[in-house]
């Protein structure tokens, strides 16, 4: 988009950051408010500034955070959540939860520790309904999340097309589920109340929300690795790339807690 901001006079990022709210004629890229506030982010040295007034984010009396590890295409091995409860009432321990198998992926053993996660996941939400309380859940780019569980519901639900699993629930169950306003897509929230100099990933966004992950390492293609050392080694070894998977995978849950958090406070 240099050919309109340079028939405009604006031929520097410091020169954008001073723009007016006027577009530029022939601007047909991103709305040219959120460049002139990506250009002012970067004169400031700001990594993710907000681009709305006072940024929001649906909250509930009952909270869960979740967070999958899959292997390439084979299947998603780990669903982490994260429980909270904001409104201080009793309703199951507090805290991370990992469903996970270690089989060799694809395995039906993918289905088994999916149904468990299912089982939870809707035993809150049908507690939280039956004492009143308000519900949500939350992950970082549904896409994913979005993408395997109705894969999983579709190879190994009621009419699965692998094998039948007790306990995972059927495609349009699932889909239910992702179309409720229980299901909150927070880097969707982020994307549209925010710009950044360095994109809106959640390694981006949740160290500016103050969140640092433990491993130093940490990152979804790190993690493949760690899960096929997980898969072939043994003993010490086998439990220490399991340890290490599980503790990424509980940092990622948390530091989605934290960016919507983040966003909460404005």
């Amino acid at each position: 988009m240099v050919g309109p901001l340079h028939a405009v006079g604006i031929d520097t990022v410091a020169e954008l950051a001073e723009a007016g709210p006027d577009r530029p004629a022939d601007w047909n890229g991103e709305p040219f408010a959120d460049a002139v506030l990506r250009a002012r982010a970067h004169r400031d040295g700001e990594i993710v500034v907000p681009k709305v007034a006072r940024p929001t984010i649906p909250r509930a009396d009952i909270e869960v955070d979740v967070d999958l590890e899959s292997h390439l295409d084979d299947g998603a091995y780990l669903w982490g959540t994260l429980l909270t409860l904001r409104d201080g009432r009793p309703l199951d321990e507090e805290g991370y939860r990992a469903f996970a198998t270690w089989a060799k992926l694809p395995h039906p053993d993918e289905g088994r520790s999916f149904a468990e996660f299912w089982r939870w996941l809707t035993a809150i939400r049908r507690r939280a309904e039956g004492q009143g309380r308000t519900f949500r859940a939350y992950c970082y780019s549904k896409s994913a999340e979005n993408g395997w569980m109705l894969s999983t519901a579709s190879r190994f639900g009621p009419d699965g097309a692998v094998v039948v699993v007790p306990g995972v629930p059927s495609v349009a169950e699932v889909r239910r589920f992702l179309s409720s306003p229980q299901w909150i897509d927070v880097h969707q929230a982020v994307t549209s109340q925010f710009v950044s100099t360095s994109g809106l990933g959640l390694k981006v966004v949740a160290p500016v929300a103050g969140f640092h992950w433990r491993d130093p390492e940490a990152g979804g293609e790190a993690s493949i690795g760690w899960y096929r050392d997980a898969q072939a080694a043994r003993g010490v070894e086998r439990d220490a790339g399991r340890t290490r998977i599980l503790a990424y995978n509980e940092d990622d849950v948390r530091a989605t807690r934290a960016v919507r958090e983040w966003i909460a406070r404005g």
